[in-house]
């Protein structure tokens, strides 16, 4: 089977969407990952380990099954090593079929504080379903990926957005759109709760 060839509109999806997470400053350098799950397969789409998301393509992109195993792809590069999390959030939620994990600067702060963002407007509370912060683990590691498990099994089925302690935020919904729409939606909330903590009190009718 050509896992790629085969599935070629979701694969230019998924490049499509990396680049933009890495335009839109949700990552820098050669941090953070993304997959998504191919229909009626027990195979993902994940991004490369090293491989930063402005220059994710077709040729470094590969082909994992459920429990991790390389399908498809070039033989020089390795999944992601958040992997692990990206496979235990497709098992424990059947209809999720794409999963973003990056460090956007000001939801990254409220990670690092072990704190929700807070849903400062009135967007962010209709759309925003964030569960608890997830506790400290070394990025790539069976704990994490325990950790995230475990969080993902116990909360709410609309949860779609956990952040990691110290480390970032993870989306996950049904499309690739959505997953990238939670990420930006959790940066620009923060932004602005952040904003906010600035000012005691704002005259009425004052023009900002």
């Amino acid at each position: 089977m050509n896992y790629f060839a085969d599935n070629k509109e979701l694969v230019n999806e998924l490049i499509r969407y990396s680049r933009l997470c890495y335009e839109r400053k949700l990552a820098g350098a050669s941090g953070g990952n993304l997959s998504v799950r191919l229909p009626q397969q027990d195979a993902f789409v994940v991004t490369a380990s090293g491989v930063s998301l402005r220059d994710v393509s077709v040729e470094n992109l590969l082909i994992v099954d459920s429990q991790g195993t390389i399908l498809e792809g070039c033989a020089d590069l390795q999944p992601s090593k958040e992997v692990r999390f990206h496979l235990v959030i497709y098992r424990a939620r059947p209809d999720v079929s794409a999963v973003i994990h990056v460090h956007p600067p000001n939801a990254t702060i409220f990670a690092c504080l072990g704190q929700d963002i807070p849903l400062a407007t009135v967007s962010a509370s209709l759309k925003l379903k964030q569960g608890n912060v997830i506790s400290e683990a070394h990025p790539g590691s069976q704990e994490l990926s325990d950790f995230v498990r475990e969080a993902v099994e116990s909360l709410p089925r609309e949860t779609t957005l956990l952040l990691l302690k110290r480390h970032g935020i993870v989306t996950f919904c049904a499309t690739l759109c959505e997953a990238f729409d939670n990420a930006e939606l959790a940066e620009d909330t923060a932004k602005i709760a952040l904003g906010i903590t600035q000012f005691k009190e704002i005259p009425s009718g004052t023009d900002l």
